[in-house]
């Protein structure tokens, strides 16, 4: 049943963006761009400055990438951006248990961080806002797929539903947080402009 349930929730941001992505039509700049983004929060990925021993910890600004381009080009190329990234996580040594915690760890959390692109990138503190949002949905995915699939990991005296939430938010939620601190910092206005980046018309 629970699968079920969490299937269901999976299935929400999912439908969301197959029926808005259709309203858009990606030029080969945007793909290009897309590309190199994904990439580099691929490599970023990699690169542990904390490595926990069930997995995770804490990475090298591996959400930036996909945060920045939603806010550049808007939520919608924002979770393409963070799908197909997902999809190139697989190729390394994903571990995988079930298909419903496959969508909760690997697809969603990256897909989730493109709804960074809610709020203009003029104003910092929307920036923020919507970086944090964005980091925030990716890491309540991770935490519902460990006190769910990974509960036996809980240490010893900790219900699964705090232990997944202290985890998660101490390795993903702290490298998300400082993902954020940094792009609210950058001058992204001028990014945009020195890279003529078009706004894509955004979905709501």
């Amino acid at each position: 049943m629970i699968n079920i349930i969490m299937l269901i929730i999976c299935l929400i941001p999912i439908v969301y963006y197959l029926l808005n992505i259709r309203k858009f039509k990606l030029d080969t700049k945007t793909m290009i761009v897309i590309a190199l983004f994904a990439a580099c929060g691929l490599i970023l990925s990699k690169i542990k400055l904390i490595q926990y021993p069930q997995g995770g910890g804490i990475d090298l600004l591996s959400s930036l990438p996909i945060l920045m381009i939603g806010i550049f080009y808007g939520p919608i190329i924002g979770m393409t951006c963070g799908l197909i990234t997902g999809i190139l996580c697989l190729i390394g040594s994903p571990y995988i248990i079930h298909p419903v915690q496959l969508l909760l760890d690997y697809i969603l959390p990256s897909m989730l961080l493109g709804v960074s692109g809610l709020f203009d990138c003029k104003n910092k503190n929307k920036i923020f806002i919507g970086c944090l949002l964005a980091v925030l949905l990716k890491e309540t995915s991770h935490i519902l797929s460990g006190c769910i699939y990974f509960a036996e990991y809980a240490w010893d005296g900790w219900n699964p539903i705090a232990y997944s939430i202290v985890y998660n938010l101490s390795g993903g939620g702290t490298e998300g947080l400082l993902s954020t601190i940094v792009l609210t910092i950058m001058p992204l206005s001028k990014i945009k402009k020195m890279a003529n980046i078009q706004t894509v018309k955004k979905a709501i």
